[in-house]
């Protein structure tokens, strides 16, 4: 059996077996690999916030997408998710004993709703460091050659301050709006954490954001903890992701999530219905 037909087969079987998952996650697979060299600690974070993504039950871990993870140290501040980082820790024993120096992603489990599909709100990775965003997509399995990164200066959201209040898990926080890449976003943030970020791409407000979500609720962050204790900010090395325009990756990425075979396998690809998807940035 050829690869090409090896690959058509995984790909049938994915799309059948995450027939009923949402769209925001899609019906993708992770990686099937990662690479050889671990991770090094780049900086150290003061203070980790934790944001539950798209979560149908705030109390159960099991009912999100994916928990993400602000790290915001001294010279970095790194936004990605804590299932897969928790599951790269796990597996590291078998990362640093597989023979051909990659590590596979296929048959492991990262948690949440949706534990074995790709999304890359769960999967991509964004570090900022003197005023410059740069995010690593890491693509889904038997893309890995599409894996890329992009560099642009830290976006800054057009805030819009509102006078109303509340108390969101004991901060009291101040609602805020704005406009941006195509989408109408509310968020609540506290000045009681004086830090100027929150979840994904989101920052520039007297203090953390505490929840967010878009006008059509179709994406939604909310603060589940934080911790003060120190804690090391890993890097994996992307040396050999490819750079690109930060909209050419969205294209990928969107491609990918409407059909995943058609990427694979244009010809095969035509016999799989596109699936619906809306991603967050728009523009």
């Amino acid at each position: 059996m050829n690869k090409k037909i090896i690959t058509i087969i995984i790909a049938l079987a994915a799309v059948c077996g995450g027939a009923n998952a949402q769209w925001k996650q899609g019906d993708v697979p992770p990686s099937s690999r990662r690479g050889k060299i671990a991770p090094t600690e780049i900086d150290k974070a003061d203070v980790t916030v934790y944001y539950a993504f798209n979560a149908s039950d705030i109390k159960d871990e099991s009912t999100y997408i994916d928990l993400g993870w602000l790290q915001v140290g001294k010279q970095y501040t790194k936004y990605a998710s804590y299932f897969v980082a928790h599951s790269d820790s796990t597996y590291k024993p078998v990362l640093i004993k597989n023979s051909n120096g990659e590590s596979s992603y296929a048959s492991r489990k990262f948690g949440g709703k949706y534990p074995s599909r790709w999304s890359e709100y769960q999967f991509d990775e964004i570090y900022i460091k003197d005023g410059q965003l740069t995010e690593y997509a890491i693509m889904p399995m038997n893309l890995e050659r599409e894996c890329c990164q992009y560099t642009e200066p830290v976006p800054k959201q057009q805030w819009t301050l509102k006078d109303e209040l509340q108390t969101i898990h004991g901060y009291r926080c101040q609602k805020a709006t704005c406009h941006w890449r195509g989408r109408d976003y509310v968020a609540w943030f506290t000045t009681e954490i004086p830090i100027q970020r929150g979840p994904w791409k989101f920052g520039g407000l007297p203090g953390l954001i505490v929840k967010l979500s878009d006008a059509k609720k179709e994406y939604n962050f909310e603060l589940v903890r934080l911790e003060r204790t120190p804690r090391p900010i890993m890097q994996w090395n992307f040396s050999r992701f490819r750079k690109v325009k930060r909209q050419n990756m969205l294209k990928l990425q969107k491609r990918i999530n409407v059909n995943w075979v058609r990427v694979l396998s244009p010809e095969s690809g035509n016999k799989f219905p596109d699936k619906p998807y809306s991603p967050m940035e728009l523009e």
